[in-house]
């Protein structure tokens, strides 16, 4: 089997002792660089049997590269979300999709809080001002006695609630099916999203992105968001009308904001939030520590040796795996 790794961009699997065992099953290669477009990204692939997709690569896997690549047979993304993946063409083509769920579930948990404090007592905007010579420090706001908003009561976003409950924040919940009993089991009364948006001081996204939640948080919801509150997203950026945003953090309508996903990443230089003071920016790391890598390696490669051995697991299309019989 040959095995293509198309997006190592962090060189993740690239330093990784653990491939090892994947070139046991035949040749391992690795690119380190983003594939610059939709057809870059076919020629790496074409005569794969299974690719290792990085998840925080975003690489995206639609149709017009599937019908390029008659070998493939497993595409493994190192995450949770397929959402990249067009998994219907796939599933027709015989194509199984795994993916490896939870591994950076805590790692994103604590950015979520260390991005809560950072705006609330503007660290990064204090560091800054050190640097360039002044000493003066910034007023900021307690977290404790605080109301925090969870917006998606995901795995992530239950750390999240049992975390600021700890800090002594009451917490609010909302998802679309929210279980009353679900929340109280976190630290979280359920609530109505509109009652989250008026009292949450910080709102925190763990929303998966289903089509119809893209701009989900749009003008409209921004504008019932509590004066002077926080909005923090690890979750995608896709769920945020943009424009929307800046200009509620431009007006000062909201606090600030802790991001860590965005619609165009990278983002792009000429982005208007690369200009607002009141934004604390993360590169979509929420996932990236040497422990979360550590068990994302270790769980992507235990399902591609698992599918080689034909006893797959962790696959998200099982209906794949009968049309290849």
């Amino acid at each position: 089997m040959k095995i293509v790794i198309p997006d190592d961009v962090t060189r993740t699997y690239s330093s990784a002792d653990a491939t090892a065992s994947l070139k046991a099953l035949g040749p391992v290669e690795i690119h380190t660089e983003r594939a610059g477009d939709a057809e870059e990204l076919a020629a790496r692939i074409r005569d794969a049997d299974i690719v290792l997709s990085f998840r925080p690569a975003f690489t995206k896997f639609p149709a017009a590269v599937l019908r390029q690549c008659p070998a493939l047979k497993l595409i493994c993304i190192s995450g949770t979300g397929v959402e990249d993946v067009d998994v219907a063409e796939a599933t027709a083509r015989g194509i199984a999709v795994a993916n490896v769920a939870g591994s950076g579930d805590q790692a994103v948990a604590e950015l979520c809080i260390a991005l809560m404090f950072d705006v609330a007592r503007q660290v990064t905007a204090q560091d800054r001002a050190i640097r360039d010579g002044a000493w003066r420090g910034q007023e900021g706001i307690e977290l404790a006695g605080k109301t925090l908003g969870i917006v998606g009561l995901s795995a992530i976003g239950s750390i999240v609630a049992r975390t600021g409950k700890a800090l002594g924040m009451n917490v609010l919940s909302w998802s679309r099916n929210n279980d009353p009993a679900r929340a109280a089991a976190v630290g979280a009364t359920a609530s109505e999203l509109d009652t989250v948006l008026a009292q949450a001081d910080f709102l925190s996204l763990h929303l998966r992105l289903f089509p119809e939640l893209r701009g989900f948080f749009d003008r409209a919801r921004l504008a019932r968001m509590k004066p002077g509150a926080v909005l923090i997203n690890t979750a995608r950026g896709e769920l945020v009308d943009g424009a929307a945003l800046v200009e509620a953090l431009s007006n000062g309508r909201l606090r600030g904001a802790g991001l860590d996903v965005f619609s165009q990443q990278p983002l792009p230089m000429d982005h208007p939030l690369r200009g607002l003071a009141n934004v604390v920016l993360t590169p979509s790391s929420g996932w990236n520590t040497a422990d979360a890598s550590i068990r994302m390696i270790a769980r992507s490669i235990d399902n591609v040796l698992a599918f080689a051995a034909g006893r797959p697991i962790n696959i998200v299309n099982a209906s794949a795996l009968s049309q290849r019989a």
